[in-house]
């Protein structure tokens, strides 16, 4: 029998297989640092060619940075209004398209799952939502011509990591286990679409049947594994990774974990980006401007866009790109606004970020990054210190420490009756959320296990368990 688990990450994505005896961990991409890692990434290009992982994020890079945008009304499909004395009526749906992309990408899509459609949407900006003058809303993405909802974009990602798994092993896959966050939302209706959007994607993705496991719970399911002749020990897992942080509170012994309780929230390594943008380098693109003629500042929205790639993309459209350029001729920061306008107008936003990560990353080894990006007259070289990040990322530290201590309560425990704290993911490698478990636990050790493939090792494990009986 051969059990495979697949992390299927918000940033990243591994897989592993299990036949009873040893965990092999199966090689998804080449191209990348790790290829037992494959980047949660899908880029299109329009010529209808796909391609997923590192090279996806590469491709993009190459075709779209410092790339003007030429926009043009186009027909992007129908949309159905419901009016209580008029029934159903069907519109021409129009969309201003940049005709100039060679390509789209998408990244963090599980971020997006749930986002729910129809009237009254979730205002929170997704390519999913696009909103008509009469407030009803998408329920797809048109990507050159064709309509996807976020369900297939996910398979398509989904049915590449199968077909990239089978073609690695040996032998037929007997059972297949997918990870999912211990909680999507507070929300109970967006929980519910979120984890019934995930099913569907694997759905469309394999024939075989799949299982679904909490991330945390695989997680200690791996680490049992590795630790056999460990005492009878309270072990809790903190798996940080880009989207969300799941912890698991679990009776470990004889080499078997016994989950007593679960928490999370959805918070990840994708919001700690945001804040680092939001609290030290929104600045830069003219945050503090105000109008020379008033003393007013600039429309708050402009900068709340700052927080993501994609968000940020959606502010290359004409109306957007007009605000700005009125902006610097009114406002008394004209330098940081141009440097607004370069960053919206040229594509460099996924560059942005990614530099804002290579900083961020670089913060858990030493004490000082530097944010850099210097092209396309951007000149972005702002220096950022592990105090000022750790600043920054204040409440997200302290839901991360709330979370942990409703795991532990509600198994029943105290933290002082914790033993061992197991980190996984690749957010846990911060030293500030490593210092507040030791803080918050300290009676327990600290161990790392395998930041992006332990989940994936605990999944094939749980369903080789499971299958057996």
């Amino acid at each position: 029998m051969l059990s495979v688990g697949i992390d299927f990450g918000t940033s990243n994505s591994s897989v592993a297989a299990y036949d009873g005896t040893s965990v092999h961990l199966v090689p998804l991409d080449p191209t990348s640092r790790d290829p037992r890692v494959l980047r949660s990434v899908i880029y299109i290009e329009k010529s209808g060619q796909v391609t997923y992982g590192q090279k996806a994020l590469d491709l993009y890079l190459a075709q779209n940075t410092g790339r003007a945008a030429r926009y043009e009304m186009r027909r992007v499909g129908q949309i159905e209004m419901e009016f209580a004395e008029l029934g159903t009526l069907v519109r021409d749906a129009y969309a201003l398209v940049d005709i100039n992309e060679p390509g789209r990408l998408f990244q963090s899509l599980k971020r997006f799952l749930t986002t729910k459609v129809g009237i009254g949407a979730s205002k929170r900006t997704s390519p999913f939502v696009q909103e008509t003058a009469s407030a009803t809303a998408f329920q797809t993405t048109n990507v050159f011509g064709l309509s996807f909802r976020i369900e297939e974009l996910l398979a398509l990602l989904a049915k590449e990591i199968v077909r990239l798994t089978q073609a690695a092993l040996d032998a037929p896959i007997t059972t297949m286990t997918v990870g999912w966050p211990v909680r999507f939302s507070s929300d109970p209706e967006e929980e519910q679409l979120a984890r019934d959007r995930l099913r569907e994607a694997w759905r469309l993705a394999t024939s075989l049947d799949v299982r679904f496991v909490e991330e945390p719970i695989a997680a200690i399911s791996h680490f049992a594994t590795q630790a056999e002749t460990r005492r009878q020990e309270n072990v809790l897992v903190f798996d940080f990774g880009g989207g969300t942080l799941d912890v698991c509170v679990a009776r470990l012994e004889g080499g078997r974990a016994t989950p007593l309780a679960t928490a999370g929230v959805p918070i990840g390594g994708d919001l700690l980006d945001s804040r680092i943008v939001e609290t030290r380098l929104a600045p830069l693109f003219g945050e503090e401007a105000t109008y020379r003629a008033t003393g007013l500042p600039l429309p708050r929205h402009l900068f709340r866009r700052l927080q993501t790639w994609q968000t940020l993309s959606e502010m290359n459209k004409p109306e957007y790109i007009e605000l700005i350029r009125r902006a610097r001729h009114e406002c008394d920061q004209p330098d940081q606004l141009g440097r607004l306008e370069m960053l919206v107008s040229r594509n460099y936003g996924p560059a942005f970020f990614q530099a804002v990560e290579r900083a961020k990353v670089a913060l858990s080894s030493e004490l000082e990054a530097e944010v850099t990006l210097l092209d396309g007259g951007l000149d972005i070289a702002e220096r950022l210190t592990r105090d000022e990040f750790v600043a920054a990322i204040g409440p997200q530290m302290r839901s991360a420490a709330a979370t942990a201590e409703e795991a532990v309560r509600n198994a029943g425990l105290t933290p002082d009756e914790i033993n061992l704290v197991v980190t996984t993911g690749g957010s846990s490698l911060i030293p500030a959320f490593q210092a507040m478990l030791r803080e918050s636990f300290s009676n327990a050790a600290i161990e790392e296990s395998d930041a992006f493939t332990s989940v994936a090792s605990g999944l094939a494990v749980n369903g080789y368990h499971d299958a057996a009986g």
